[in-house]
């Protein structure tokens, strides 16, 4: 095990089994650029605060914009040996700065490192996951926009309903990503990242201090954007403390997922030949070892089963973090795993989706033979006799009853004489009562919809 930040209290080595199990470096190695620059805007604190020498911040900003510039192109050392990230990082500064680097933990504890990692990698990730949203959004409304006069049949209980427009029924998930990007919006508003806390209690140096030099670092790293989002803590306790970031932010994925899982479900049924509505490109399918003429959607079945994992993601979260008392405990370890696999999980989910859609074949004229059942203009025949005066509850019975004679006579209501539909109701005159059984016009039918515009 390489050196670590403490030990002098202990006059026994660890166990070398409870060593190993309690090491995070596994996981936490993702947070290596996130913790350098927390490491770059301490060190600005430090010479405010005149603790560090002018030769000392000097030697430390040129290994920390080492090492910082090796972890954002993928050489930085990480040594699985360390007891995690901030050990490595220390112990690499080392070799970089010199005796230097042993004052790097100065008014600053691993406490209070880690929250600033953590969150500023959320803040960082999530700005990657609103971007693969808007490209999945867009995605839908480029699919939509070429199957613009496209009706298909409606579902609700998985049952032939009204007709709708197939560039609606895109939109509907287009929207559900759309309330995704918002909630994830609203979720990284409330990072609240800060530094200064220490272990628990707050550091000696003045909070004007951590401010102005905060503002300073950034500016000398070029990352202004981040000035409003990092500050002081307003309650030290609490920041250590806090891992309510981590279980809002897999809440959203958590969604994210099921809304993923909903798209593939109807995708993967859309592709049987039951349905036989599109057909995935080959690039997102798989085959059988055995029969020789299966195209299977094997991406969007993984996707459809990514949702449990995440979901599992949370509960773990949620459970770990239940009964624990203020305010640092070793325990919130464990939430580094599921943070960063439902990250990764639900990013490469979308980079998979987005590349997935533009290949679906969709076949229009297996749509529009499901689209061609009377029954899904049912509710529209109820409506006409509404304008015709008749009440929507003696309309909805008459239509019910014409639909059950045209089953059991096996025949359509298009091909019913005038005779015929007197016998249901004298008001339903044969030939708008043909023309509301066509499923473009009843999709064109329906006004009440802000944002929907049909061909």
């Amino acid at each position: 095990m390489a050196k670590k930040l403490w030990g002098g209290r202990f006059a026994k080595k660890t166990d070398p089994y409870f060593e190993r199990f309690s090491s995070s470096i596994q996981t936490d190695w993702r947070l290596a650029a996130c913790d350098l620059i927390g490491s770059f805007l301490h060190i600005h604190v430090l010479k405010g605060a005149h603790l560090l020498t002018a030769q000392e911040f000097s030697r430390l900003k040129s290994g920390i914009s080492v090492l910082l510039s090796q972890a954002q192109n993928g050489t930085f050392p990480f040594d699985f040996e360390s007891e995690d990230i901030h050990t490595n990082i220390q112990n690499a500064l080392l070799k970089k700065a010199g005796p230097a680097a042993l004052k790097l933990q100065t008014c600053r504890s691993r406490n209070d490192q880690v929250v600033f990692a953590t969150k500023l990698y959320c803040l960082f990730a999530g700005e990657e996951i609103q971007d693969l949203l808007f490209q999945l959004q867009k995605s839908f409304l480029e699919s939509g926009t070429l199957h613009s006069s496209l009706v298909m049949p409606g579902y609700t209980h998985l049952q032939h309903a009204q007709p709708v427009y197939f560039k609606d029924y895109l939109g509907a998930y287009a929207a559900m990503f759309a309330r995704d990007a918002g909630r994830l919006e609203d979720c990284l508003l409330r990072l609240d990242i800060s530094m200064g806390s220490g272990a628990l209690a707050g550091t000696p140096i003045a909070s004007s201090i951590y401010t102005h030099q905060i503002k300073a670092a950034l500016t000398a790293l070029k990352m202004p954007g981040l000035v409003q989002l990092i500050a002081p803590p307003k309650n030290s306790i609490s920041a250590v403390s806090d891992r309510d970031f981590v279980i809002e932010l897999l809440s959203v994925l958590a969604v994210i997922g099921m809304h993923i899982s909903r798209l593939a479900e109807d995708l993967i049924l859309w592709s049987t030949r039951e349905f036989g509505f599109i057909e995935a490109g080959d690039e997102y399918c798989t085959g059988s070892s055995l029969m020789p003429q299966k195209k299977n959607p094997d991406a969007l079945e993984l996707l459809r089963g990514s949702a449990a994992l995440l979901a599992g993601d949370l509960v773990s979260v949620l459970s770990l973090m239940k009964g624990l008392p203020l305010t640092y405990n070793r325990d919130m370890q464990w939430d580094k795993e599921p943070l960063f696999h439902s990250l990764e999980l639900v990013e490469d989910g979308l980079v998979i989706l987005s590349g997935l859609v533009p290949t679906i074949k969709v076949k229009k004229e297996a749509i529009a033979r499901q689209a061609d059942d009377e029954s899904l203009c049912a509710t529209d025949l109820a409506d006409y006799l509404v304008l015709q005066g008749v009440p929507f509850a003696s309309a909805h019975e008459i239509i019910g009853k014409l639909v059950r004679y045209a089953a059991q006579k096996d025949k359509k209501i298009a091909q019913m004489s005038q005779k015929e539909l007197d016998v249901f109701s004298k008001k339903l005159v044969r030939a708008e009562v043909v023309k509301r059984l066509h499923p473009v016009f009843c999709a064109s039918a329906k006004k009440s919809v802000r944002g929907q515009h049909y061909a």
